[in-house]
């Protein structure tokens, strides 16, 4: 099995190291926490020219923050609720999760799925069983209940879930599960925790797995990213071409959800990390939005980002200084990586609305 190019750190004072990145990303690894702004505005942290492609945070784990990139912005991952990060796999990426304080795996686009059993110190392919064309890795996702196992989509191979090949958990060998799936170009998949089935956004629209096979739920939404609700299951969003979907029945149906978006795509759609129905969408040039009510409806989020006000990522982290502050993180096409920090009452009779102070 060959060896990818082996990572490297940015900002090596923080002394974050490869060997906490995979721990991170489960939420093994505490990090500092952070006073909350006085007043709403975005902070730049850097990483100008990457094209970010995913934001990631583990539940009870508000400081650590994760990320993917294109343009070789690879993977980062930061314990200080994004001050410092370390990169830790350095060709594109598309999505990441971990098994364990050892092992990842990484979607890397046309290099296929890599696979770290290291805490993210060398990578290695593992493509066994992919097909040679349309190998273009762009989600990887857990299988909750065996975690030795994952699965992953391909733009213009479909799904696949993968297994140890034998005792060494070092190597993966993937089967197909492309049965009654209309269109192999994926762009986005989601499964729920513990449940039975998946969802799959792909240039034909949206569609679903249950009982062993594939079915078309929602033809023509054409999806870039996916959010099952973590305190309701049955509910999934879905960042579309349209604007924001949802489903309240496990994604066997879908309808809009974007009253007070404006009338453009939503490349990332993220949920605030405590129990309440709040929601953060990422807009193609027009910035971040909120919900604070599940998706009903939709208002703007602060200011402006600089640059062409395109986000591709948008994550909100929840709990880091108080249990009523917030992160909102929100990675750009070209301009780099952002953070806005607020803070709402305690009680949920606010429904978690951002104080209009700090609105204005």
């Amino acid at each position: 099995m060959s060896r990818l190019r082996p990572s490297h750190r940015l900002r090596p004072a923080a002394l974050l190291g490869a060997s906490i990145a995979v721990a991170c990303l489960l939420g093994l690894a505490a990090g500092t926490a952070r006073s909350a702004g006085s007043a709403l505005g975005w902070a730049s942290l850097g990483f100008a020219g990457y094209e970010f492609t995913s934001l990631l945070s583990p539940p009870g784990n508000a400081c650590v923050v994760a990320w993917t990139g294109l343009n070789n912005g690879g993977l980062g991952v930061s314990t200080d609720c994004g001050d410092q990060y370390a990169r830790l796999f350095l060709p594109s990426a598309y999505d990441v999760t971990a098994q364990n304080e050892n092992i990842g795996y990484v979607a890397a686009g046309t290099l296929g799925m890599v696979k770290t059993i290291d805490t993210g110190t060398n990578w290695y392919p593992i493509n066994d069983g992919l097909p040679t064309v349309g190998r273009d890795a762009r989600a990887v996702i857990l299988h909750v209940a065996r975690p030795e196992s994952v699965f992953c989509g391909l733009y213009g191979g479909g799904v696949f879930i993968g297994g140890p090949k034998a005792a060494l958990n070092d190597t993966i060998r993937w089967q197909a599960m492309n049965a009654g799936l209309i269109d192999l170009r994926v762009r986005a998949l989601a499964r729920v925790r513990g449940g039975t089935f998946l969802v799959a956004g792909t240039e034909g629209g949206i569609e679903r797995w249950s009982n062993g096979s594939w079915s078309s739920v929602a033809p023509g939404v054409i999806v870039n990213a996916f959010v099952i609700d973590s305190g309701d299951s049955n509910k999934v969003y879905a960042a579309t071409e349209g604007g924001v979907y949802r489903s309240t029945n496990q994604g066997l149906s879908w309808f809009p959800s974007s009253t007070g978006l404006p009338a453009v795509p939503v490349n990332d759609i993220a949920r605030r990390t405590d129990g309440l129905p709040v929601l953060y969408a990422g807009t193609r040039g027009q910035g971040v939005w909120e919900s604070a009510d599940g998706g009903a409806n939709w208002r703007k989020f602060g200011p402006n980002l600089p640059g062409d006000n395109d986000v591709r990522a948008v994550l909100c982290t929840v709990g880091a200084a108080a249990a009523d502050s917030a992160m909102v993180f929100a990675g750009t096409r070209a301009d780099g990586l952002f953070r806005a920090e607020y803070s709402t009452p305690a009680a949920t009779t606010s429904w978690g609305r951002i104080k209009e102070t700090y609105r204005r």
